[in-house]
């Protein structure tokens, strides 16, 4: 039986998966209104379909669609628990996109690890380590879906020309036809399955590509070499110092770049075994005395990452962080051990590379239920901090200017840690014991009336703003608030419509009578260094008219300005504008002069 008719239904059953899904979050109808049906359907159309074409060639064989229950069934639950206890909700969600690009991440990483071992099993008849196979299976997959994409992208090239030669004509059908959901999904769907098999048809073509790709990197293995022999001699110096003198010893990004990069261009070099001697001899012997080395720098990733974590608490980050640099420290553990080893070196590194890819499967598989979900321990860390810590050790300076909190450990429960935090979040709302019980429970109450990330939160409260403004100094001196304008003034700080609540200055505010718009009459300003509200006298009642802010042209350079001291010296004027603004039929223009 040939294989082309399974791709090309599946193609289509994806395609139309894909645009009834687009249709219910377009509309807002079921089931974009569930968040586990959706992420759990949406996992399963990209997937499901995708499998069947990379085994299509196995079609006849029942172990082949076992194979493909089994996978359905997985990343059904694995996409079912993200929505529902990581971004539970409707359809708005999907306004940040970043949210939901690490779980697809997650997910294909997952799939393009298990792909080779499930072909494997499907060709020899039976579960098998042949890592020859294993390793041309891994690389062949990953080059055909880049082909595969890189024809889908080049036929919509070509879609896209068609359209525009019409449009100069003045005929826009195509154009609009090919901007439809309806079109877009299952056509995109379709062309991507007929790639993959005319690419898959073409196998003397695709082991060429992947024999020249792996040939030119193996040659960038000698220079990722003496860049870990050079980087590794200089950190080792430097790292008494690093570990021993901070919270974050070293940034652990880079150092996992490099060991990924290390072992990209090891395994390119030496392949499944098939080539015994990729390098000259003694350029072989260099890299087997050079590779040992990664394990200082995976060991010291690894470290910053258990020092950050510490002192921080985990993350989502961080837990992924982590899982990769003990993937790191285990390869590079193995293939230290691989190059001191007698007898081939490949053969080392072969079984090491198989032990942690099926280290990886099952970590990945439960990192994606409630088992492991980075969600659950970034969201238990976070609340065990705050626990032992109270709030200010944990959250003190870390607010701007406008009262937001940033990169809090309440914040992260609240937005970022998916249900898990919210429960967490909520338990803190019901705190009554331990430090700093009564500010960690008014703090996380307000949060969880939050209903937006960016939405800022009061700092102080009417009562707090009455005593500040109780304190006021007042210029000139000897001049105070009266009951009607101290109100007025008290009302509008607590509001959230100034900015002032949300903002730690009112220590560094003063008051100030003068008149602004020269009738004789004074006016009251509130004065902060930026900013500042204004009110006038009406019949007995004052009454805020508007607000100042720091012309900054006009302003540049002038360090060491203190209000309290300008004022004292009495350095106050009101000067009219320069230019008058320009009248024509009611139409008002301003100057804005050079």
């Amino acid at each position: 039986m040939p294989a082309l008719p399974f791709i090309l239904l599946a193609a289509v059953i994806q395609g139309w998966s894909l645009y009834g899904l687009h249709h219910s979050l377009e509309f807002h109808h079921w089931p974009a209104t569930n968040q586990a049906w959706l992420m759990a359907l949406y996992a399963l159309a990209v997937f499901v379909p995708l499998t069947v074409q990379m085994l299509a060639d196995y079609a006849r064989a029942a172990p082949m669609w076992r194979l493909v229950a089994i996978l359905a069934a997985a990343f059904f639950y694995f996409g079912w628990h993200h929505g529902a206890d990581v971004f539970p909700g409707g359809p708005e969600l999907f306004r940040d996109a970043d949210e939901y690009f690490p779980f697809a991440f997650v997910l294909i990483v997952l799939w393009l690890m298990a792909l080779p071992f499930a072909q494997v099993r499907l060709a020899a008849g039976r579960w098998t380590m042949q890592y020859p196979a294993l390793f041309a299976n891994a690389w062949r997959n990953k080059l055909t879906l880049a082909e595969a994409a890189l024809f889908t992208a080049l036929f919509w090239l070509l879609l896209f020309l068609w359209q525009t030669l019409f449009h100069m004509l003045g005929i826009e059908y195509f154009r609009e036809l090919f901007r439809e959901p309806i079109f877009v999904y299952p056509v995109t769907s379709l062309t991507f399955g007929c790639a993959l098999h005319l690419i898959g048809s073409i196998e003397r073509l695709t082991a060429v590509v992947l024999e020249q790709l792996l040939n030119v990197l193996k040659w960038l293995g000698l220079l990722a070499g003496v860049i870990l022999v050079f980087f590794t001699g200089a950190l080792v110096f430097k790292l008494p110092g690093l570990v021993f003198t901070g919270k974050k010893a070293i940034g652990a990004a880079w150092l996992l770049w490099l060991m990924a990069v290390v072992v990209l261009l090891l395994n390119a070099a030496f392949r499944d075994g098939s080539v015994s001697q990729p390098y000259p001899k003694w350029v072989a012997q260099c890299l087997r005395m050079v590779v040992p080395l990664t394990v200082i720098i995976s060991a010291t990733a690894f470290y910053a990452l258990m020092m950050r974590n510490h002192h921080y608490g985990l993350t989502v980050g961080r837990v992924w962080a982590l899982i990769v640099a003990g993937a790191a420290l285990l390869y590079a553990v193995g293939y230290a051990r691989a190059a001191f080893g007698s007898g081939a070196w490949l053969a080392g590194m072969s079984r090491v590379n198989v032990a942690v890819a099926i280290a990886l499967i099952a970590l990945l598989c439960a990192a994606l239920t409630p088992l492991l979900s980075p969600y659950r321990l970034a969201a238990d860390s976070q609340f065990r901090l705050i626990r032992a810590r109270g709030l200010a050790a944990t959250e003190d300076g870390q607010s701007n200017r406008y009262g937001i909190m940033q990169d809090t450990p309440l914040r992260y429960l609240r937005f970022d840690s998916g249900n898990y935090g919210r429960a967490k979040l909520q338990e803190l709302a019901d705190l009554q014991s331990g430090p700093d019980a009564e500010n960690i429970r008014l703090s996380a109450t307000r949060l969880l009336a939050q209903t937006t990330r960016w939405e800022a939160s009061p700092t102080l409260g009417a009562a707090a703003v009455a005593a500040a403004v109780a304190k006021l100094r007042i210029y000139p001196a000897g001049r105070t608030l009266d009951q009607n304008l101290s109100g007025a003034l008290s009302a509008d700080l607590a509001s959230r419509s100034t900015g002032f609540a949300f903002r730690n200055v009112l220590d560094r505010a003063a008051g100030l009578y003068i008149d602004l718009n020269r009738d004789n009459s004074e006016e009251f300003v509130f004065l902060t260094d930026g900013s500042g509200l204004v009110y006038e006298n009406r019949a007995g009642q004052w009454v805020r008219v508007g607000s100042l802010y720091v012309d900054r042209s006009e302003s540049a350079g002038r360090y060491g300005w203190d209000l309290f001291d300008q004022l004292a010296k009495g350095n106050i004027a009101s000067t009219p504008p320069k230019w008058n603004d320009l009248s024509i039929g009611g139409q008002k223009f301003k100057v804005n002069g050079h």
